[in-house]
């Protein structure tokens, strides 16, 4: 009866303490956690930097613990918040909760048993990695296809261009997911050493070789997730187009141009290496000071791309639309920031890059939920699509459309339930569901300028 108690009243707690202020929070530990576990390994390697096996396995401990914490709380934060819902969720959806629930337990305990065999055996088995590889990216597929799917379906009944450029964005992510499951394993499964053991990290990174096959895959990752960026750059740069004026195009620009021109810049060397010159005469100083300027490209367009959903949270008066943004905007950042192909390959000891992997399918899993219940909200809500109708904000004008369409989907749903149920009447009426699609449209567009005039009278 007690711990029922206490795991209500935590419930309880998480569900109204998700605000802008700890969201952000969640976002600065992930991104930080993230930043550092993805680029430590070629920091060391550059620097020449050595630090124990001890103080390493301390580092990748602590990084453990706060995936276990942060996404336990984040997952059980974002039950607690459906399920007190007016709507009762789609049963698919609702099973979502439950995939990712047992996918964290096992990713968790995957990982606890690499800690064990490093501190008992002073080495772990690459099996490990090739397990959590394969749930934390086939994983995160079942979240992002079924995003991709919800969005086309919006598409379909409503055209609207922010939502088609979030399709492509998220199909280029799901395919992105693929390669770098695909490099994954071609590395993994190439390695000779099935039990990794102590070296200088530096070693790992040297004793590293590449086929040109999966050169071939790395340049595929890469220039997909240049795709994926500029796109959903071009989408964020829509939503928040109104802001240059309220802060000054200088500002705006400033905001938006920069992270672009940050995330760009290390794929120089596609085009020109800029740096060559340089790189003659000091390469390790130019080496360490680009891996730590850099180091965080991804991690800051993430968050400009969560931006759009922060800031529309800010001027919601509903609180399960707030909070569905508030879910949007830390599952955006995290997904953006966790892709990666490159700490991993390494195989080092401990398994930096691991814990990045992890995040996956936590940021997949986010941003499906949190659009899709942001929309499922607006369409049970008149009162707040009438406020969207009102407003000039271009993230209500996205939310807006996502709402209807929703609405217009459970309409439709409704209808052709209805139809079952009389189908033994005798009728001549063509109830397909292009005409019910079209029925419903008529009907909200009547009801849409009855609106207007009550409003204008």
């Amino acid at each position: 009866m007690g711990l029922c108690n206490v795991k209500e009243r935590l419930s309880n707690y998480l569900s109204t303490s998700l605000t802008r202020k700890s969201s952000l929070i969640f976002i600065l530990i992930i991104a930080s956690i993230i930043i550092i576990d993805s680029t430590i390994v070629e920091f060391y390697s550059f620097s020449g930097v050595r630090t124990s096996l001890v103080v390493n396995v301390v580092i990748f401990i602590a990084f453990s613990i706060v995936f276990a914490f942060s996404s336990i709380l984040l997952v059980t934060c974002v039950k607690t918040i459906t399920s007190k819902s007016t709507y009762r969720l789609p049963k698919k959806l609702r099973n979502f909760h439950y995939i990712i629930f047992g996918v964290q337990i096992l990713t968790i305990g995957l990982i606890s048993m690499t800690i064990f065999q490093i501190i008992a055996l002073n080495k772990y088995h690459i099996i490990l990695l090739h397990l959590v590889t394969y749930i934390s990216h086939l994983s995160a597929l079942a979240f992002a296809i079924p995003l991709v799917v919800i969005l086309a379906k919006w598409f379909k009944s409503r055209r609207n261009y922010i939502i088609l450029l979030y399709i492509i964005t998220f199909s280029l992510v799901s395919t992105n997911i693929v390669v770098s499951l695909a490099y994954y394993e071609q590395i993994l499964s190439r390695s000779y050493v099935i039990e990794i053991k102590p070296y200088r990290i530096s070693t790992y990174v040297t004793g590293f070789y590449s086929k040109p096959a999966d050169e071939s895959l790395s340049s595929v990752y890469n220039v997909i997730f240049i795709l994926s960026f500029l796109v959903i750059w071009v989408a964020t740069m829509a939503l928040l187009n109104q802001y240059k004026y309220r802060l000054g195009k200088i500002r705006y620009y400033a905001l938006t141009i920069i992270p672009l021109i940050y995330f760009i810049f290390p794929f120089h060397t596609y085009f020109a290496n800029l740096l060559s010159p340089f790189a003659l005469n000091s390469p390790i100083a130019i080496s360490v000071i680009y891996t730590i300027l850099f180091s965080a490209t991804k991690q800051v367009g993430a968050f400009l791309f969560s931006l759009s959903f922060l800031i529309a949270s800010r001027v919601v008066p509903n609180d399960s639309v707030k909070k569905s943004l508030l879910i949007s905007c830390i599952g955006m950042t995290i997904l953006f920031s966790s892709v990666e192909i490159t700490p991993l390959q390494y195989k080092v000891l401990p398994p930096y890059g691991l814990i990045t992997e992890a995040f996956i399918p936590l940021g997949a899993f986010l941003l499906l939920v949190g659009i899709f219940t942001s929309a499922v909200n607006v369409s049970q809500d008149g009162e707040l699509r009438r406020d969207f109708r009102k407003s000039a904000i271009a993230q209500l004008n996205l939310l807006r459309t996502i709402g209807i369409a929703q609405m217009e989907k459970e309409l439709v749903k409704n209808f052709k339930l209805a139809e079952k149920r009389y189908a033994n009447l005798e009728t001549t009426q063509d109830y397909s569901e292009e005409n019910v699609k079209q029925i419903v449209h008529e009907v909200l567009q009547e009801l849409k300028q009855k609106d207007f005039g009550k409003r204008k009278s």
